[in-house]
């Protein structure tokens, strides 16, 4: 999951929460990144709108 925000606290906690989950989270800074975060939802939306993908793909990072 990726991660944007102000509040280091928050952050942790949430971070703490996904990676629980056994997920990964990734901090990708301030919540100025939030703009770049929607603008992938929006692709993902329009592909999946389009027939491309379906509504339960997603985009993934791999190390």
């Amino acid at each position: 999951m990726l991660i944007a925000g102000y509040d280091a606290e928050a952050k942790k906690a949430l971070s703490d929460v996904v990676t629980a989950s056994g997920a990964a989270a990734y901090d990708v800074g301030g919540l100025a990144r939030a703009a770049e975060l929607e603008a992938l939802g929006f692709l993902q939306i329009a592909l999946a709108a389009s027939g491309q993908i379906g509504w339960t793909n997603g985009f993934a990072l791999y190390q």
